[in-house]
């Protein structure tokens, strides 16, 4: 291998590799203040590096190039390149002449590291493209409902909070007709650019529907003070110079006091709201807008509360089986509400109400019934479902033990599947409640498994006996090379841990064949039965491989 040479060398080579793309190098601290200057410092802002050092950024910048810096900044991730943009120094530093700039961040750093270069025609016309291409855009509503989810989660993720700011012209139509339709896009340019420079990602800013916006922002960004500014901007648009009316609502996340399921349910409600009623509404925090979801649902819940308490559903029971033998392993338990509402959407509204805990309990006394009357003279094994957030309810886990407890004769025919393992929090308590169970004689099942980390972060710390392969990766396996590699990294690594694998929604013998080929142990699907009210299983009717 050559030498690198001296540490010097290697110095000095990096700085003229450095020097080749860029005259200026900033870095800027967490107050957006220049802390370290180095290059061409005279020749492009007119005073010396040194000079620059505790200069706020923008002061050297032209105020028209503000809105696209600031949103520049905003938008920089770790160790990806944001720019280049094409921008203007201040008239007092330079004369004002023409400048290229790019920023990054690095990461474990709040630091952010800007280059400025001169104008060359190469990089103005690669700025011009970058220019294009990230060109300040509002969302839809429900692009914007996707990345509000993102912001607060990776603010919940940082500890830190967010707010939701919606502002209405409730006017809209006036509004247009005395502006005319120039002046009109010329506002809504402007109000784009403002919303989405004050954001807090420099994108999550939407246009719910005309003339109702909403963004995203830290508690940094003053409400009062946008709201001002839209003022501002709607006089100087207005030919008779008066502007418009404006009306605002801030909504604290308080982020902290709600699951994140929790707080797509607020979301979607507080957007609605504004939606329907514009700015007046009585929601002033995500946590108020889940409780006035929930009272919007009373008498939806006042309906899933007399399901549990009369035993509203009934038990069915789906195969599940072993694929190379294709004799039957087991057969999960699932519940059907006898209304023939879709039983799914009922028992994520119970989760959603915080009464998963109530409806996996009246299933368990179902179904202990069932396997001491109805089930008693058969040896099959059964599995049913236990939602991740009963099983991190410890009055709910005291209660269930309880029931087992009078019935040991039962543990080698039951198996617990923890459904909506994602959403675990406590995960450390959990797995103190699978072991419980796994000592009495139960083993445990995790469902819904996949490829993200919260999937990796439950096999860790979750010692169950199964995995359940989530649906989408059969849905997709037949038509997706990436999916297929992904199910058989999976199963793998299941394998070197011991633990078996199911996977479910297996319609096809051509989806069954695949899931072999990748080395899946178990399968449940249509293909080997649908849920019936008796448990029901015949191999040798079983689709056969179609004739080539």
């Amino acid at each position: 291998m050559a030498d690198k040479g001296s540490l010097k060398e290697q110095r000095d080579r990096f700085l003229a590799f450095s020097f080749a793309s860029a005259d200026l190098f900033l870095e800027l601290d967490d107050a957006k203040k220049i802390v370290f200057a180095l290059g061409a410092a005279k020749s492009l802002t007119g005073i010396d590096p040194e000079q620059l050092e505790g200069k706020y950024w923008l002061d050297i910048l032209a105020e028209e190039c503000h809105p696209h810096a600031i949103r520049l900044l905003k938008g920089a991730k770790d160790a990806v390149r944001k720019g280049p943009i094409k921008i203007r120094m201040t008239e007092t530093l330079a004369n004002g002449c023409e400048a290229i700039l790019t920023a990054i961040k690095m990461p474990d750093n709040k630091n952010i590291y800007l280059t400025i270069g001169f104008a060359t025609e190469v990089m103005q016309q690669l700025a011009e493209i970058v220019s294009e291409n990230e060109k300040a855009e509002l969302m839809d509503k429900q692009s914007f409902l996707h990345a509000a989810q993102e912001a607060f989660d990776h603010a919940r993720t940082i500890g830190a909070d967010a707010e939701l700011t919606m502002f209405e012209f409730p006017r809209t139509t006036e509004i247009k007709e005395v502006l005319g339709a120039e002046l009109w896009d010329q506002l809504t340019e402007t109000i784009t650019d403002v919303l989405t420079m004050s954001s807090i990602d420099g994108y999550s800013a939407a246009i719910v529907e005309e003339g109702k916006y909403s963004f995203i922002h830290d508690h940094s960004v003053n409400p009062d003070d946008i709201r001002e500014q839209l003022t501002q901007l709607s006089k100087d648009k207005d030919p008779n110079g008066e502007g418009f009316d404006i009306q605002a609502k801030t909504v604290t996340a308080e982020l902290e006091s709600l699951s994140e399921r929790e707080t797509t349910k607020a979301l979607v409600y507080t957007i609605n709201e504004f939606e329907r009623k514009g700015a007046d509404f009585n929601i002033e925090t995500l946590n108020t807008g889940f409780k006035a979801y929930v009272s919007a649902n009373a008498q939806k819940i006042h309906e899933f509360k007399t399901a549990i308490e009369q035993l509203n559903f009934n038990l069915t029971f789906q195969p599940i089986v072993d694929l190379q033998a294709k004799t039957v392993s087991h057969f999960e338990i699932l519940s059907k509400f006898k209304k023939g509402e879709s039983t799914q959407e009922w028992i994520i509204f119970g989760e959603d109400i915080g009464m998963a805990a109530d409806f996996d309990m009246a299933v368990v006394e179902r179904v202990l019934n069932y396997l001491r009357y109805k089930g008693a003279n058969n040896s099959m094994t059964f599995s049913m479902n236990l939602s991740g957030q009963s099983m991190q309810n410890e009055q709910f886990f005291k209660t269930l033990m309880a029931k087992l407890e009078l019935h040991p004769n039962l543990a080698k025919r039951m198996i617990f599947e923890i459904t909506e393992s994602s959403t675990i929090k406590e995960l450390e308590l959990v797995n103190h409640f699978i072991k419980q169970l796994q000592t009495a004689g139960f083993k445990v099942c995790l469902d819904d498994f996949g490829a993200g980390a919260a999937s990796f972060k439950s096999i860790q710390q979750l010692h169950v006996d199964f995995v359940k392969l989530d649906g989408q990766y059969t849905r997709r396996i037949l038509s997706s090379h990436r999916d297929q590699i992904m199910v058989k990294n999976l199963v793998q690594m299941c394998a070197d841990l011991h633990v078996p694998v199911i996977a479910e929604q297996l319609e096809t013998i051509e989806h069954v064949d695949k899931m072999l080929e990748l080395g899946v142990d178990m399968g449940q699907g249509y293909y080997f039965g649908y849920p019936l009210s008796n448990p029901a299983y015949d191999p040798d009717k079983l689709p056969a491989k179609p004739q080539k």
